[in-house]
């Protein structure tokens, strides 16, 4: 499906042998801080050679000889000039002399168009694709197909023709061949790879779907937790980054949380199983499946859904809350207020116990949230000491094509970083 002539060093002679696995390719082999350099110059370019100097506490020297490098790899390239007292690079606090306000720094920023990958995600009955750039910016626009036989074989076809769809979009936009291709799924996936547990898709076996997506795209291929990669994404490019630490709260038909440490996920063997799911956030709230009063489940949008139609006596979807609450119906208010609470309820938990920097909250109904932020914070203060300072709150997009690009975030980081330092915190 790619065209193996235009790799070039993305080639390995291991994907040749049909049925061994194909190992994800990095873009280059150098020092960690050679690594670490391209990573910030992607994340805060156009920044000068000075800031990355002052950033990892380098000689000027030594940074000019690893960007020189980077140059060379075609990683990188200058764009024209900017001024040091205003580039974004400066996070220390310090103020600059005054023979060095205003010089003028060649800006440094990454060649995103210099490689593609594509970024799928598997949703309930719903498969999301989309190819980016270096950047992980999309190209093009999205391709999703509905999920209708769920059998490992059917999976693997359709997930190939959404793969086609992309490799042909970014063939038609002139940019290279794909450097890989990544899978996000609700469930787990060992050694990012084979899927052993995905309760949607009602697997009974563990399926290794990265070999049956390489054998059949001819890409190398990564498997992941689809919390995970979007927590990995928000820290390369989105709300997370340059944070310590965030945490990560999804609402849907699911509940989910993960935790990022200087912009990757804390990777545990629990993960895909539910961390939060069940925690308490209202002792009168409604019962759920397992029968817990009031736990998290309450936040999820088939509960939503079953709690409005008791309060208005008659079925309703979640569409007819959202419809109601366009139209100022003080039943669907009520409700609303009453999630928001309960959210900052749950929120003061992650903030208590996590101590992030700040609480990112995604997923399909958490624009609802913007409506009663003001509840979601009363019940944060509600479980917080007086003293304490509040917990910075973000509502990020809902978009689908966020969860698309997710992967492709983590695809982008183990290629630009390798394999042994993609994946865990500096």
């Amino acid at each position: 499906m790619a065209d193996r002539d235009n790799r070039g060093s993305d080639h390995h002679e291991d994907a040749d042998r049909p049925g061994e696995a194909r190992p994800f390719p990095a873009w280059f082999t150098a020092s960690r801080y050679t690594h670490r350099i391209a990573v910030e110059i992607l994340q805060h370019g156009p920044i000068s050679r000075v800031a990355l100097a002052r950033r990892f506490n380098l000689t000027q020297g030594a940074v000019s000889r690893i960007t020189n490098d980077l140059t060379h790899l075609g990683v990188i390239r200058e764009a024209g000039t900017l001024l040091q007292a205003d580039e974004p690079g400066r996070q220390d606090g310090r103020k600059l002399s005054p023979s060095s306000v205003g010089r003028p720094q060649q800006a440094l920023v990454i060649r995103r168009e210099a490689k593609t990958f594509i970024g799928i995600n598997l949703h309930g009955g719903t498969a999301l694709a989309t190819a980016t750039d270096l950047a992980c910016r999309p190209v093009g626009r999205s391709h999703s197909h509905h999920i209708r036989q769920r059998s490992p074989g059917q999976v693997v076809r359709m997930l190939s023709d959404l793969t086609q769809d992309c490799v042909r979009e970014i063939s038609q936009a002139g940019l290279p061949s794909p450097s890989g291709l990544a899978i996000s799924l609700g469930g787990r996936a060992e050694g990012d790879r084979v899927v052993t547990y995905a309760p949607f898709l009602h697997w009974s076996e563990p399926v290794n779907l990265a070999s049956e997506m390489e054998n059949t795209c001819d890409l190398p291929c990564l498997v992941f937790n689809d919390l995970d990669a979007l927590a990995l994404y928000e820290g390369w490019f989105g709300e997370g980054i340059g944070l310590d630490r965030f945490a990560l709260i999804t609402m849907g038909s699911g509940i989910g949380y993960a935790l990022s440490e200087h912009g990757v996920p804390v990777s545990s063997p629990d993960e895909g199983f539910g961390l939060i799911g069940h925690q308490l956030v209202d002792p009168d709230g409604p019962v759920c499946y397992l029968g817990h009063r009031g736990c998290a489940q309450c936040l999820t949008t088939g509960s939503l859904a079953e709690q409005y139609s008791h309060a208005i006596g008659r079925a309703a979807s979640l569409d007819r809350l959202v419809k109601d609450l366009e139209e100022d119906m003080p039943q669907a208010e009520t409700l609303l207020n009453l999630t928001g609470y309960r959210l900052g309820v749950l929120i003061a938990l992650v903030a208590n116990v996590a101590l992030p920097d700040k609480v990112l909250v995604g997923g399909e109904t958490s624009y609802l949230m913007k409506r009663c932020i003001e509840s979601v914070r009363k019940g944060t203060a509600s479980f917080r000491h007086s003293q304490m300072v509040e917990v910075p709150v973000k509502i990020i997009d809902g978009d689908w094509l966020r969860w698309a690009q997710a992967p492709a975030a983590r695809a982008i980081a183990r290629y630009l970083q390798g394999p042994e330092e993609a994946d865990k915190p500096e």
